[in-house]
């Protein structure tokens, strides 16, 4: 079980708590909105071929709602710097809700494309908004293990929800299809009123009010008036100062482009890179790749990948918040590469299974990892487009992964997919060396603050 307090062996004092309401309230969003993508990314190439049309148009669905989070995600980050996370994460879930009870009354592709690009700005919304969020609300201190465990919820929802909503269309009819849509739709619902319950950003607000108030009545009287944890709303104390957006002006803060600080650069496209072998790569062509192989059972991958990046998730945030992160990512990436280039040799469901299990442990310690890192190397005041450009990594590699390494498999042959995108992941490990890493991080950042005090 979780530990909700810490204990410091240095000094024997308590550490901070992690879990509060407003987390747990963040990772039920997390789980809600891993469940609705799981269930569309299983079914939707069924539905489309369902309503009688090719395996291509169902790509361009996918391709469309990919895109459109890619493009809502830095205009979502910069929103929620400014006007606040919580707003956001309840307008993408309510625009979810929409369209997701409205993708199964429609047969007319054009207008399915439409929806699905819409869901697709709802889904980007919502999982940007959240992800800053998190790190607003966990300790500054716990940043990378908080980020760690609320992902397991997303974990959870992608290891079940392909197999539960595959159980609900057995009889594939369009009935069930939809059925099947308007439970997701049910459950962005539900995503919506949970956000209603996230309050910390209002107690922000309360606090500095009465901080305002304070400091005029100070002014005039020279009284301390200043705010008491216990006048906050429901007597909660107020999170830490560090953990939340700051209205920072931002003429002080590091120049950006669109809203990206240059820090996230190096590691962003590391990540592009990276996901483009084992996003593009494995989780794209896994299933076809097990039935040419003369594997029916796939999903064991699934599962076990799931169970793995559960387990990983529950040690290295603790490892990474204090040794870093490259104790972490350096051999997490190294494991990928082994075993995404010995993947072709795969040839039973037990030897997919022992693929599965150290791909999902090191994806499970590198991505949180990531996560972490990009809102370390921020602003505060820029948590929500630190949270974008992580997932606009993920989403911009599998883009870019499915269709080139396609173009391999139709040239030559399922295990060229794997090859190529090894080498892919190769190639991220090499720039993250040369770099992303905290090594060289810091290292630039030495040389900045000694040109700064030599000027």
């Amino acid at each position: 079980m979780m530990k909700l307090i810490r204990k410091n062996g240095d000094t024997g004092e308590n550490a901070e708590k992690l879990l509060s309401k407003d987390y747990i309230l963040l990772m039920a969003v997390l789980l809600g909105q891993s469940f609705m993508n799981s269930f569309f990314v299983a079914t939707n190439p069924l539905y489309i071929a369902r309503l009688g049309s090719s395996t291509t148009q169902a790509g361009v669905i996918t391709t469309a709602y990919v895109l459109a989070a890619v493009a809502i995600r830095p205009v979502s980050g910069v929103l929620a710097d400014k006007s606040g996370r919580v707003k956001q994460i309840v307008i993408g879930a309510i625009i979810c809700t929409i369209t997701c009870a409205l993708y199964g009354f429609t047969g007319f592709i054009p207008l399915l494309i439409l929806i699905r690009a819409a869901n697709g700005v709802g889904f980007g919304a919502m999982s940007t908004c959240t992800g800053a969020a998190v790190a607003d609300v966990v300790p500054k201190k716990r940043l990378a293990e908080g980020i760690g465990y609320s992902g397991m919820s997303s974990t959870f929802a992608q290891a079940i929800g392909p197999g539960i909503a595959i159980a609900l269309i057995q009889g594939d009819t369009l009935g069930e299809y939809k059925m099947l849509f308007l439970m997701s739709a049910g459950i962005c619902a539900a995503v919506a009123v949970c956000g209603c319950f996230i309050t910390y950003e209002r107690r922000r607000k309360h606090t500095a009010a009465f901080a305002g108030t304070a400091a005029n009545q100070d002014a005039t009287s020279g009284e301390d008036v200043s705010p008491r944890a216990d006048a906050l709303p429901g007597n909660e104390k107020a999170p830490e100062e560090d953990s939340l957006p700051e209205n920072t002006d931002s003429a002080a803060l590091p120049k950006a482009i669109f809203g990206f600080e240059y820090a996230v650069f190096a590691p962003v496209i590391v990540m592009i890179l990276m996901y483009v072998g084992v996003g593009g790569g494995v989780l794209s062509f896994l299933t076809p790749f097990a039935r040419w192989r003369g594997i029916s059972n796939a999903g064991i991958y699934f599962a076990v990948n799931a169970a793995g990046v559960f387990l990983s998730r529950l040690v290295v945030g603790k490892i990474a918040d204090k040794r870093g992160s490259d104790i972490i990512i350096i051999p997490g990436m190294a494991v990928m590469i082994v075993c995404v280039a010995l993947f072709p040799t795969i040839k039973s469901v037990t030897s997919l299974a022992v693929f599965a299990l150290p791909l999902g442990l090191a994806q499970g310690a590198v991505m949180p990892t990531f996560n972490s890192m990009l809102f370390r190397r921020c602003s505060p005041a820029r948590r929500g487009s630190a949270s974008s450009a992580y997932y606009v990594g993920i989403d911009t590699g599998f883009a870019i992964g499915a269709p080139l390494l396609g173009a391999f498999a139709d040239a030559f042959d399922y295990r060229y997919i794997f090859w190529v995108g090894s080498v892919f992941i190769a190639l991220a490990l090499v720039l993250y060396l040369l770099a992303a890493s905290d090594k060289r991080h810091n290292a630039r950042l030495l040389r900045e603050s000694d040109k700064v005090n030599a000027d």
